[in-house]
């Protein structure tokens, strides 16, 4: 019998890019009082994207087999301040929250399919 755990694997890589968000919005909290400094975030990308990489030359490295790539990129900022700092506390909170949740649901899934998986393993006991 065949498992697939592609799934988990998606899963995994939702954990690690909101893992990662998360490093990178905290970041903009910490330089709040950094004159000049844009705040960053993090995108996904899937493969089909243009803006993905792309083999071009057979003699090239492959893109990583996931689906998923992640590229950080300057959001931008609302309003700027008189020392050029575009960072809204409340802003980068309100995305660090619903980070949080997205996190958190994909580690509920994850743990839910695990668990299905060991019932499985266990022949249902």
């Amino acid at each position: 019998m065949a498992v697939d755990l592609s799934t988990v694997d998606t899963l995994q890589a939702a954990l690690t890019y909101h893992r990662e968000r998360h490093t990178v919005l905290a970041g903009n909290i910490a330089n709040l009082d950094t004159p000049g400094y844009r705040p960053v975030d993090l995108e996904r990308r899937t493969a089909g994207d243009p803006a993905a990489l792309a083999v071009t030359h057979e003699g090239h490295i492959a893109a990583p087999a996931t689906t998923d790539f992640v590229t950080s990129f300057d959001d931008g900022g609302a309003l700027q301040g008189t020392d050029g700092n575009a960072v809204s506390l409340e802003r980068e909170l309100s995305k660090i929250d619903a980070n949080r949740a997205r996190y958190a649901t994909s580690a509920e899934l994850v743990s839910r399919r695990l668990a299905v998986l060991r019932y499985a393993a266990g022949d249902g006991t």
